[in-house]
């Protein structure tokens, strides 16, 4: 004998408050469909801007192996440390978002949305106080010599009698200064050369820094949206999935940064906490 059963339909995000779909698209699907292509699309433009600059980084590291070694020795692993925890946390909270959007709990995406723009500013603060700790060191490509008077005053190895030295980059000198404090020997090593990692690190940190300003104003935005009531239908969830993925791109081309320029010389646990001491202003650099 055949019963009768009603069947329930799954219902998803886009079957719940369908959100208005825009003049020239023929359906919802494929206005997310678009949404979804373009920031794809854009991600790999992103990835051959930022593939081009890591693949002259690696032609340089081959060509001076210890001089990128040695530049690596002087940068402050123990704030690249902590903006990695930092980056990576913020992907947990910008993935949860996303799913508060999709389920349709506005409150939810409003806490997600604003504890990423907070990791954001905090990672980019802790980067911000790296750079001051590098410019007070003195670890910025230049051409500029010591004069005469600040060689004497500086030398500890000149020879009796002698009355002049040679001609000495401010560079040179503030990059042994720093390698001195982190025990790394400089014996054959072209300290001039070591310029050039420094000009890869400010250029493609730089360039990171760019693009989280640029990831914190959206998230930004998308926070002012979600007050306005625009995330009121579920299926917009689309758009901050969109978002979601420009961050993780973020956070993964921190990801190769961190090997590339920080780990490429030695380090120890207890420069990682001296680090920390300098970015807090515990101690000195």
């Amino acid at each position: 004998m055949a019963t009768n059963a009603t069947v329930t339909p799954t219902t998803t995000s886009e079957d719940v408050g369908p959100a208005p779909v825009g003049h020239h698209f023929y359906s919802l699907r494929q206005q997310q469909d678009s949404v979804r292509l373009g920031i794809w699309l854009f991600l790999v433009t992103e990835l051959l801007f930022f593939g081009g600059a890591m693949c002259a980084y690696t032609a340089y590291r081959i060509w001076f192996p210890r001089e990128f070694e040695a530049g690596s020795a002087a940068l402050n692993v123990g704030i690249a440390t902590l903006n990695t925890f930092l980056l990576l946390t913020s992907s947990l909270t910008v993935t949860l978002a996303v799913r508060a959007c999709y389920d349709g709990n506005q409150k939810a995406l409003a806490k997600w949305l604003a504890l990423t723009i907070t990791l954001g500013l905090v990672f980019l603060g802790f980067k911000a106080r790296e750079y001051q700790l590098d410019f007070a060191e003195g670890l910025v490509p230049s051409k500029r010599l010591m004069t005469a008077d600040q060689q004497l005053g500086h030398s500890s190895i000149l020879e009796e009698g002698a009355s002049q030295v040679a001609p000495k980059y401010v560079f040179v000198h503030n990059l042994e200064e720093a390698l001195h404090k982190a025990g790394y020997k400089t014996e054959g090593i072209d300290l001039v050369r070591v310029q050039l990692f420094f000009m890869f690190y400010y250029i493609m940190t730089g360039l990171h820094v760019v693009h989280m300003i640029v990831g914190i104003g959206l998230l930004i935005w998308q926070l002012v949206l979600t007050k306005l009531g625009f995330f009121k239908y579920p299926a917009r969830y689309v758009y901050v999935e969109a978002l979601s993925l420009y961050w993780h791109f973020v956070d993964i081309v921190w990801i190769f940064l961190l090997p590339l320029l920080y780990l490429a010389g030695p380090h120890s646990a207890g420069q990682v906490i001296t680090g920390l001491q300098q970015a807090l202003g515990m101690v000195s650099h």
